[in-house]
């Protein structure tokens, strides 16, 4: 298997959703606006019921709310319906936001509670987890080597299919760290516990991920 699990989970993580999401470089794009305005100003405007500074909030994070709540439901439309709970939750609750965390790992906890609820909704209802929309390989791969393009699409679909099958709270674990590319203290405050439990959790998901993908390698009987 060509790459790392975890390059490859964040790179095709982004990509498979490329065709929903606005061609834009998300790094560059909040690197830019971090720039021209602190997150405690952007705050201090939303608390004024600055409706602009809130669309700048909304700008910066609504891909990667809807990319969280998507990895961990498996569905677009649940994922579109949790992020704008989740940005209507934060709207309401901006005066109680002290800036001790970034917006960003507040956003994802608001979004993890709402997933999660989500989730325990389904268990009661007997409704499975399935991630039903295919991978999807973005246009400008097409330049690439053919044979790398198909390696690259095998590997990921290899990956999703393991992850997509974990439990919730190891999913969620790996969509955050490997996904997401969060720290341990930042994933420490949006599934509100200990960094060292954190190092744990990610260690025993990994573990998980590798040998659930093993076990997909494993030629059929």
């Amino acid at each position: 298997m060509s790459g790392s699990p975890k390059s490859t989970l964040r790179s095709v993580g982004h990509r498979r959703l490329s065709g929903w999401e606005a061609s834009v470089d998300e790094t560059l794009w909040r690197r830019e606006a971090s720039m021209q305005t602190s997150e405690r100003e952007l705050v201090a405007r939303c608390r004024a019921g600055d409706i602009d500074a809130y669309s700048h909030v909304y700008a910066c994070y609504e891909r990667q709310v809807f990319r969280y709540a998507y990895h961990l439901l498996g569905h677009r439309e649940d994922a579109d319906d949790i992020k704008q709970e989740t940005f209507l939750r934060a709207y309401k609750a901006i005066h109680g936001f002290r800036c001790e965390a970034t917006l960003q790992t507040w956003l994802l906890k608001i979004c993890g509670n709402l997933c999660r609820d989500r989730l325990r909704s389904w268990e009661r209802r007997n409704v499975d987890y399935h991630a039903q929309e295919d991978m999807e390989v973005e246009q400008t791969a097409l330049r690439d080597d053919p044979y790398q393009i198909v390696a690259r699409s095998q590997t990921g679909e290899l990956i999703f299919t393991a992850l997509r099958n974990m439990p919730a709270p190891q999913r969620e674990v790996i969509v955050l760290y490997d996904i997401e590319g969060l720290s341990y203290a930042e994933m420490a405050v949006v599934l509100d516990c200990s960094p060292v439990s954190i190092k744990m959790r990610v260690f025993r998901a990994h573990r998980a991920l590798r040998e659930r993908i093993g076990a997909l390698q494993e030629p059929a009987e």
